[in-house]
């Protein structure tokens, strides 16, 4: 986890600062196991063998009880059916399934007054991260969806028992319900939900433990969160959770400052954020999960066409100007990664499709895209191997 850090001119070069520290412990640390990171979406290499809980699960104590309640909600096994490029299809009799996907997770805090505008703004910068940010398109020796993570978490953690599959329940993977008008519909939402992790803790209602405990086992892609900061003020953040980890530090970067300069450019006109029905924009955000840059989807203001296309005309112009909202300095460089990368239309799962089609070599895949991933080159600028 990374430290939080005041919106100032020089946030993100604090953020660089402060993950790179990060990422040379965990290098460190991995290197006393003869091991090295890799930052992907999905690790090309796991194969079925890997997702045996009896070897791989975590012995918290958390995760033991989240598999018991899951399985024990469920009344039946998980199975995993994604038809992408080719078909997967897998049984499971516990929630392993989640192990396949890493993310870059990003929480960002916002005046009360601008809450529900950031929220609909970020339903839209996240549809628009799936197209620029992708990473995760082969899973267990299957070419899927360009960012598979979005079917796989979906369907992992999917608590439904067979009657409210049928009564059309709401899965607690989702985007959203649609658009708000206040964070608490989207809080009173979850009372839907039955608690996974029933803990009894003599803690005050104010400090919203219970409250976070239960909000955090409803994982919405952009996740509204209510807390208290270091004063004991309460605020509202947004967990946004659709970007997939990788391919490099500066490609993280990138996503970041775009994710952040997207979501302030788009709240800057609310108005145009609910003109396109929600229903379309929830059917365009799993296009987008499965075509990536060739998905053909609606934009906020009305547009239709090609997502690379729209992302150049519409959207990489309102991140320039919501950065600029901002007063942040020196993120050109980032902005330009993300702007070459739609122009070449080369995104780390582009880069993996293409090298699995030449050579379906796992061990080999990964062997090369750390090669490139150490010199913290753009993707976009990476050699097809």
């Amino acid at each position: 986890n990374g430290h939080a850090f005041a919106l100032t001119g020089q946030v993100f070069q604090d953020i660089d600062r402060d993950l790179d520290e990060l990422y040379q412990e965990v290098c460190q640390a991995a290197d006393a196991f003869g091991a090295q990171p890799a930052l992907f979406g999905v690790l090309p290499s796991l194969v079925e063998d890997h997702l045996n809980k009896d070897f791989y699960m975590s012995d918290m104590f958390r995760y033991q009880l989240l598999n018991e309640r899951l399985m024990s909600m469920r009344e039946r096994p998980v199975r995993l059916n994604i038809q992408g490029r080719e078909h997967l299809q897998l049984d499971k009799n516990d929630v392993m399934l989640e192990a396949l996907g890493t993310s870059l997770q990003i929480h960002y805090q916002l005046p009360f007054d601008e809450a529900v505008d950031g929220f609909h703004a970020a339903l839209w910068a996240s549809m628009a991260m799936l197209a620029v940010a992708a990473n995760s398109p082969l899973v267990l020796g299957r070419l899927c969806w360009q960012e598979t993570r979005i079917a796989i978490f979906k369907q992992a953690v999917d608590t439904r028992n067979p009657r409210e599959i049928h009564d059309a329940e709401t899965p607690r993977v989702h985007l959203a319900r649609g658009y708000i008008d206040s964070w608490l519909e989207v809080f009173e939402d979850n009372l839907r939900y039955s608690p996974i992790l029933p803990e009894v803790l003599d803690e005050p209602v104010d400090r919203l433990h219970h409250f976070n405990l239960h909000n955090g086992t409803i994982w919405r892609w952009v996740r509204p969160i209510l807390g208290r900061d270091a004063s004991d003020a309460y605020h509202l953040r947004m967990e946004l959770r659709v970007v997939p980890a990788g391919p490099t530090r500066v490609d993280t970067l990138a996503n970041m400052v775009f994710y952040i300069g997207l979501i302030e450019g788009l709240k800057a006109t609310p108005e145009e954020l609910t003109r396109v029905s929600y229903e379309l924009l929830e059917k365009d955000f799993y296009q987008v999960a499965r075509h990536g840059l060739e998905a053909e989807v609606h934009w906020c203001n009305g547009k239709m066409g090609r997502i690379q296309d729209l992302l150049l005309n519409y959207a990489i112009p309102l991140a320039d100007t919501g950065l600029k909202a901002l007063g942040v300095k020196h993120v050109d460089g980032w902005m330009d990664v993300i702007t070459q990368r739609l122009r070449t239309g080369r995104t780390g799962a582009r880069w993996i499709d293409q090298y699995w089609l030449n050579n379906p070599d796992a061990p080999a895949l990964v062997r090369s895209y750390l090669r490139h991933a150490a010199a913290n080159t753009p993707v976009h600028l990476w050699p097809q191997d």
